[in-house]
């Protein structure tokens, strides 16, 4: 075994959850989002009143940025708004499906093209705004990338999604990651994961005998982002702040995902689920398997959210987004909710920065957030740019260990945005 880590970053004392994923019942009425990836929304291939069963096209698009949306249960179209809360903030076409309790399939057709199978299935990766699956690897392909990690690493601290996964869908998990190294002619690959799966260190092994080498890396935020998955693996970077790893011949892709590019190929079985860990002011934390289109609040309900809860974010505490309405479903894209009552909410500070260094010794990208987002806040951008704004991951470890609590990583945004905007 291999082991590795990056610099900077931060070690967060918060435990994993390490209880077995559970299933969550199916609600009786789902919302599916019609936008589950980076691009175009998908256009409704259904109608009011239409009977569907597990596994009916429901959604499609012509954009190689976008993904075919599929039923994730068997009942009637009730609805199909064009204005639905999105997770980003705004708003989406999605399609209401009224469950018959049935959980009926349709007959869906094995493939022998992989690739096409990976496409038809509607398989994402990368968290929020995810990219298709066939697009990535289609990219992959043409930088003629010999390398691929699959990343068993949580991207946020406390979510313990890819920590059970690797265990409990191990099979399934090696199955994927040979049908991958197929398609892309990978003559090495790695699975990473953290020093604190010690279940996974000893189980993983003789599984992956043959398959991939097995990495442990020390637990430390951001490490599960791809670059520095890549960095700490392969010690590779891509040569610009928009580069990608299969600039620098890597392709990592999720163990979650790997996992389900095995269901589609093996089983012909769409993504109508997804699991994600509930945690923070909760009193049942838990790692779920939740229906695609189930709402935020019935699984918050689940895991015992108390009328305390001030803020709901999906995805994580550093990285997550926000969310302003619990009617909001769970996606593709969303690995985690995290819980914060009003105790946790931390005030903005309007101290000036006292130069602790603090942000600079945890910066994995080995920036200045100090210097860079001050020169955003009065708004000297190609200043700010000159100290490689656009290298910020926005990974919010300056934010988070500054003592005068200056928003760093909202003035780094803005100053990205308008940086953006007056290129345009």
């Amino acid at each position: 075994m291999k082991t590795g880590t990056i610099k900077g970053g931060i070690r967060f004392q918060i435990p994993k959850i390490d209880m077995p994923t559970e299933k969550l019942a199916v609600p009786e009425k789902i919302v599916i989002p019609l936008k589950q990836h980076e691009g175009p929304p998908c256009k409704a291939s259904v109608k009011k009143g239409q009977e569907v069963k597990i596994g009916d096209l429901i959604g499609e698009s012509k954009s190689e940025r976008s993904a075919p949306i599929y039923a994730t249960v068997s009942g009637k179209v009730v609805d199909l708004p064009k204005r639905f809360p999105d997770i980003r903030g705004g708003y989406i076409p999605a399609v209401v499906i009224e469950s018959d309790g049935k959980e009926e399939w349709a007959s869906l057709e094995k493939t022998t093209d992989v690739l096409k199978a990976i496409e038809l299935f509607g398989i994402v990766d990368g968290g929020i705004d995810a990219i298709p699956l066939s697009t990535k690897l289609n990219f992959a392909k043409s930088k003629n990338v010999r390398t691929l990690i699959i990343n068993g690493v949580d991207l946020e601290p406390g979510v313990s999604v890819r920590y059970k996964l690797v265990v409990e869908k191990r099979d399934a998990l090696a199955e994927g990651i040979k049908i991958l190294k197929n398609v892309l002619g990978a003559t090495a690959a790695y699975l990473a994961i953290e020093d604190t799966n010690t279940v996974a260190q000893s189980d993983l092994p003789g599984i992956l005998s043959g398959v991939a080498e097995l990495v442990v890396l020390k637990s430390k935020f951001p490490q599960g982002l791809d670059k520095f998955i890549v960095k700490a693996i392969t010690g590779k970077e891509p040569p610009s702040p928009h580069g990608t790893p299969e600039d620098v011949g890597v392709c990592v892709i999720g163990a979650e995902t790997a996992i389900a590019v095995s269901e589609a190929v093996k089983n012909a079985k769409p993504v109508i689920d997804q699991f994600i860990t509930v945690y923070g002011a909760v009193s049942k934390p838990k790692n779920l398997q939740v229906r695609i289109g189930t709402p935020l609040k019935d699984v918050l309900s689940h895991c015992g959210a108390n009328g305390d809860v001030a803020k709901v974010i999906v995805g994580g505490p550093m990285m997550g987004l926000a969310q302003y309405s619990l009617e909001t479903p769970v996606t593709k894209e969303i690995t985690a909710i995290y819980v914060q009552k009003e105790s946790d909410l931390v005030t903005i500070s309007d101290q000036k920065c006292i130069n602790c260094g603090w942000c600079v010794k945890v910066c994995p990208m080995g920036l200045l957030p100090n210097v860079i987002a001050s020169f955003c806040e009065v708004d000297m951008f190609e200043e700010a740019e000159s100290y490689n704004l656009s290298y910020c991951v926005e990974c919010g470890c300056c934010a988070y260990v500054c003592p005068a609590k200056i928003p760093l990583v909202h003035w780094i945004k803005y100053g990205k945005s308008q940086l953006k905007r007056e290129e345009q």
